[in-house]
């Protein structure tokens, strides 16, 4: 079965879960300098928009449990936890919660993520 934007859209809206396995995707779409410097160098429409990579490589390092090296040392964590708003307030509008933040994100870039869950290979593709 091919996923559809659709199906994609509908699964962002419904579940956190997948709201944050999106952000981690796109994250790992991000190249290494990007993700290093929690920007986008290159536009070549793979990983987060300029506008979003701040708050979507931030978001995503949390539900890793990575530190800002990008290394595993924390116990990975919900977007949804205690203290998820209290460290990521600057990155949402008007008093919105977190996950809604990164589905905001997830949903402007869930193209892509349709593609991934299709099996295409974006770095391939724009390589």
């Amino acid at each position: 079965m091919a996923w559809t934007r659709n199906d994609i859209d509908a699964l962002l809206l419904r579940s956190d879960k997948a709201v944050e396995r999106a952000m981690v995707t796109l994250y790992e779409l991000q190249r290494a300098d990007e993700q290093r410097s929690t920007s986008t160098h290159l536009d070549n429409t793979v990983g987060f928009s300029a506008f979003d990579a701040r708050a979507g490589s931030r978001f995503a390092r949390w539900v890793l449990g990575y530190n800002d090296k990008d290394q595993a040392v924390y116990e990975p964590k919900s977007l949804t936890a205690d203290g998820a708003s209290r460290i990521f307030w600057r990155y949402c509008k008007n008093g919105e919660q977190v996950i809604d933040r990164a589905r905001r994100i997830a949903l402007k870039h869930s193209r892509q993520l349709t593609d991934v869950a299709n099996g295409v290979d974006l770095q391939r593709k724009v390589g």
